[in-house]
């Protein structure tokens, strides 16, 4: 594990305790965790019990067998191995060594962020490896599943938008969205603000912030109004 994974996980851990804490409190009985990494946020999510069904997303292959091994013998958890989109296709999954921070997206070569954490990983580009993965959208695997109190949860690193524009016809029945807005221009065409603006046109309003303790990213939580 690199150093900066050990320096972040219990940071990640405290901010996922604070999401969970405000999340317990509202109606939800299903969660779909896009970006699962290890099943951080899943994990706490998991002790809320008026919660039937959980559905998690994690392209990466490596990554997703430590989420299987965790997690499937637990009849409530559904794992997909492959990345939400706007299209059912094939792409290639940029691998960063700091492997929450793997993406699909185009990276802004110039983001100081991006040039810090090759630093502090001892990386001489932002990616260490690409391999193909599948895709599909929420409006396909969810066609047939009623996701009336569902929460929406969405962590893909600059690729937040090609996951919104393929759940359009679902986002008429979830309840709840949070998403990472990050502070900077780390991906090339990533605007949180037209994120929000589309949320807005389907009756979503934001609802609660989540400064994480660097403050280099916040994850937002939009409410159906």
């Amino acid at each position: 594990m690199p150093l900066i994974e050990k320096i972040f996980n219990p940071l990640s851990s405290f901010h996922h305790k604070r999401i969970y804490m405000y999340l317990k409190n509202l109606d939800i009985d299903k969660v779909i965790d896009i970006g699962a990494h290890k099943g951080e946020f899943l994990e706490k999510m998991l002790k809320i019990e008026k919660v039937k069904s959980f559905y998690a997303f994690e392209p990466q292959k490596d990554i997703f067998d430590s989420l299987n091994k965790k997690f499937s013998r637990n009849n409530k958890i559904t794992l997909l191995n492959y990345a939400a989109d706007k299209e059912i296709t094939n792409k290639k999954l940029q691998i960063n060594k700091l492997s929450t921070t793997s993406s699909l997206a185009e990276v802004n070569e110039n983001s100081l962020y991006l040039k810090l954490k090759n630093f502090l990983t001892g990386s001489k580009s932002n990616f260490i490896n690409e391999y193909d993965v599948k895709t599909n959208t929420i409006d396909n695997v969810f066609k047939d599943i009623n996701l009336e109190k569902t929460l929406l949860k969405i962590d893909v690193e600059g690729y937040e938008m090609n996951v919104i524009n393929g759940s359009k016809m679902k986002l008429k029945e979830i309840s709840y969205v949070v998403i990472e807005n990050q502070f900077g221009n780390h991906y090339k065409n990533n605007n949180f603000d037209d994120i929000k603006d589309l949320l807005l046109k389907y009756n979503f309003v934001i609802s609660k912030k989540f400064i994480f303790p660097t403050m280099h990213y916040q994850d937002v939580l939009f409410k159906k109004n």
